[in-house]
Formats: structure tokens, C-alpha cells, sequence
């Protein structure tokens, strides 16, 4: 509430709450290191205020940015990327050397596997693009799509459910569902992945991809992950897993193992930990 209040009162008193909500909880934690989420939308003076602790402070950037968040690259000792494709543009931008590319996660806690009985629905959860819409205007196999501005979807085939899912509602949708379609979003990304990339995955559900270049990074393609190239292929891939749906359940339970071997909130953790040479303990 004191955000929202701050907020109405302008850029300059939001900055100042944020400022003073931070310089507070320094004191009271006297962290090691501060990381910053989506740092290119913070303003840099929280940075400065880390900093004039002696505090390094890192940044995680999972959405595409311009030229502008120069200045808070510079601010940051480190700067972590979702996608690799942000990694490329930091560089362009004569960003400093200071990126370094680490994927989404996801939180192992919350998104859990079941032995809950699956449907053969293919669930696809997101916000409507561009590139969504032509797809799934082009996809005949029917999809349960969630997600609000989808009410105009032209295709009969489709399952629209116009309403925002709640967080709580994920893992259970996730885990009754014959497998989980995951479309980029072209406003977003460059060549990254998302949390639909490896929540579905934790919860031993078949993602059913589209071919962006760090996917291979994170799942083996055919084993961990089906990958799709145009709506041709999707078609192909979405009446196999319905006719097989062992292979659904095989790279669902293959994804999984992967997802708790390597892509945790945990493993991200301890991945800035070790670049900034502080211990890892335990979860």
C-alpha cells in the first residue's frame, strides 16, 4: 500500500519510499550481497545506496531493454540474463563486461509431481502476442488456453478460458495436464526461456516448445523437451502425445530429473553466490 500511495505522488516519491525501504532493511539484515530482479526497472539510486554500504550488487534481467539501462549496468557488478539473446544486445549497447547469461527457474517447493490423474488437454497459459494468435489461429488440434484478451481467438478447436490463473492454480493445472504448450513471447524475448519452460517440466509435465536457441542449453530436445519449429510441426507433435501418451509421460519424467538437478531457484542462487566468491550453504 505505501508503494501504490508513493506511486500517486509521483516518480521522485516512489524513489524516495523505495530508498528509505531498502536503507531500512540494510540495516536490519546486513546482507553480503544484494540482487536485484529485473534490475533495468529499479531505480539506480537503490543501486547507489547498496553500494555506498560497500554491499556488491547484482541485477537479473529476464525482458528486453534498451540502450537506456546503460547507466544502471554500470552501477551493478554483475548483471545476469534470462536470455541469451539480452546477453548480445548488452554488448551491442556497449554495455560494461559484466553479463553473464542465467536462465529462469524454477521454485521446487511449489511445483511438485503428482501421481494426479492427466487429462489429454495441452494447456497453454500466457498473455496473447502477435505470434501467439497467428499460431494458434493456424493449430487444429485443440489447446486449453488461459489467459485474458484470448476471448477473441477465432479458432472453434480451442478451449479459451478468458481469466487470469492465480499462481496457486499452476501446479495443479500442470500436473492434470497430458502436457503444457509453451509459444515465445516475441515482445519479451530474443532467444530465452520463461517459467513455463521449467514449471510444467517440475511437475514430470511434457513441454510441448517452440525452437528458440537457449533451449538446448537447459533440455535435451526429443528426451527432456518436444520442440516445434512452425505450426506443422506443433500439429504433428500435439496429435502424437495424445495418440502416445507414454512419450508425454516419459519426457515429462525425464524433465523433471533435470529441473532438480540443475534448475532450481536453489541452483540459481548458489550460482551468483559463487561468482561473487561468498559460501553456499545449505537450502
Amino acid at each position: 500500500m505505501g508503494v501504490r500511495l508513493a506511486k500517486l505522488r509521483g516518480r521522485a516519491a516512489l524513489e524516495r519510499h523505495l530508498v528509505h525501504r531498502l536503507d531500512a532493511s540494510l540495516k536490519t539484515v546486513k546482507p553480503d550481497l544484494v540482487v536485484f530482479v529485473q534490475a533495468y526497472w529499479s531505480p539506480t539510486a537503490l543501486f547507489d545506496l547498496v553500494r555506498s554500504r560497500g554491499i556488491p550488487a547484482a541485477g537479473w534481467v529476464g525482458d528486453k531493454f534498451g540502450p537506456g539501462a546503460k547507466e544502471a549496468a554500470c552501477r551493478l557488478d554483475r548483471v545476469y540474463y534470462t536470455d541469451s539473446g539480452f546477453l548480445a544486445e548488452a554488448r551491442t549497447f556497449g554495455f560494461p563486461d559484466n553479463g553473464a547469461y542465467l536462465p529462469h527457474a524454477v521454485n521446487t517447493r511449489r511445483f511438485l509431481a503428482s501421481e494426479a490423474a492427466r487429462s489429454d488437454r495441452i494447456a497453454f497459459v500466457a498473455v496473447p502476442t502477435r505470434h501467439r494468435v497467428a499460431l494458434l489461429q493456424q493449430l487444429a488440434s485443440p489447446i486449453a488456453v488461459y489467459g485474458r484478451g484470448w476471448a477473441s481467438l477465432e479458432q472453434p478447436a480451442h478451449e479459451v478460458h478468458n481469466r487470469w490463473l492465480a499462481r496457486g492454480e499452476l501446479p495443479g493445472l500442470y500436473r492434470e495436464s497430458l502436457a503444457v504448450l509453451n509459444i515465445r513471447n516475441e515482445l519479451n524475448v530474443f532467444e530465452g526461456l520463461n517459467q513455463r519452460s521449467f514449471e510444467p517440466a517440475a511437475c514430470a509435465t511434457a513441454v510441448i516448445h517452440d525452437d528458440v536457441a537457449d533451449l538446448a542449453r537447459c533440455f535435451e530436445p526429443g528426451k527432456e523437451v518436444l520442440v516445434f519449429g512452425g505450426v506443422r510441426e506443433l500439429q504433428e507433435i500435439c496429435e502424437r502425445v495424445r495418440r502416445e501418451p507414454a512419450l508425454a509421460r516419459r519426457v515429462g519424467a525425464a524433465a523433471e530429473v533435470r529441473v532438480q538437478a540443475e534448475h532450481s531457484c536453489v541452483h540459481r542462487a548458489k550460482s551468483i553466490l559463487r561468482d561473487f566468491g561468498l559460501a553456499c550453504g545449505k537450502p
